[in-house]
């Protein structure tokens, strides 16, 4: 059967986001340094202890990811005004990404092709719905996109099958008319397998294949599939 739609995760998939947190991190541990007198470590170290605590105590939601809630916690580890204050930690995280990120070489031009030969192309991601947006505003890539389904709309974190199941329905597709291509073996792979798509894994870092019973595609970048 002919491919009609195509689905991508868009973290560390489009772009590299583990560059541009790590760069985020940075501005947030200098905002705590200079704002609070808090040494940037300590800063840092209280943020990692918060993120770690909100996903053990919200699992496969979205909310777990909220940088203002992870702000906030952080505060409070550290004994700091945590009304308000997270708002400020959370413009100074996310202004330094979005500034930060571009598309990975090949993305725009595939999903341009995508496009062009009338191929249904949606976003099937993890995180809240309006960083997401935000995300793909600063990449340049809205025009190509179709749909978009975070986890915080359907509910479910990947590799939950509802969230594919949820964006195929927006792009009017079967499973098995679909393909999605995500960088997380776990999540993206496994997940897109147990909703019926074909899965193809972006293993950019070259990481060794797991074992595995069923058949997925491999890419080592985007520019593969051009």
């Amino acid at each position: 059967m002919a491919v009609k739609a195509v689905l991508f995760d868009l973290d560390n998939t489009l772009y590299d986001f583990s560059s541009a947190h790590r760069l985020a991190l940075r501005a947030l541990a200098e905002y705590g340094q200079s704002r609070f007198d808090v040494p940037a470590r300590r800063f840092l170290l209280a943020y990692q202890q918060a993120d770690k605590q909100l996903k053990t105590e919200l699992p496969y939601v979205a909310a777990c990811h909220n940088r203002v809630i992870i702000a906030q916690r952080m505060l409070e580890l550290l004994g700091l005004p945590s009304v308000v204050t997270p708002l400020e930690l959370y413009e100074t995280y996310w202004g330094t990404l979005l500034r930060a990120i571009k598309p990975y070489p090949g993305a725009a031009e595939l999903l341009g092709r995508l496009h062009d030969q009338g191929i249904r192309i949606g976003i099937c991601t993890d995180m809240t719905a309006h960083i997401q947006h935000r995300k793909i505003a600063a990449l340049g890539l809205a025009s190509c996109l179709d749909a978009m389904v975070t986890s915080e709309e359907a509910g479910v974190e990947k590799p939950n099958p509802k969230i594919f199941r949820d964006c195929l329905r927006k792009l009017h597709a079967e499973p098995n008319e679909a393909i999605f291509i995500g960088d997380s073996f776990e999540r993206d792979v496994c997940g897109a397998h147990a909703a019926g798509l074909i899965p193809f894994w972006l293993n950019t870092r070259m990481a060794a294949a797991p074992e595995t019973g069923f058949a997925y595609k491999e890419l080592r970048s985007l520019n593969d599939l051009l």
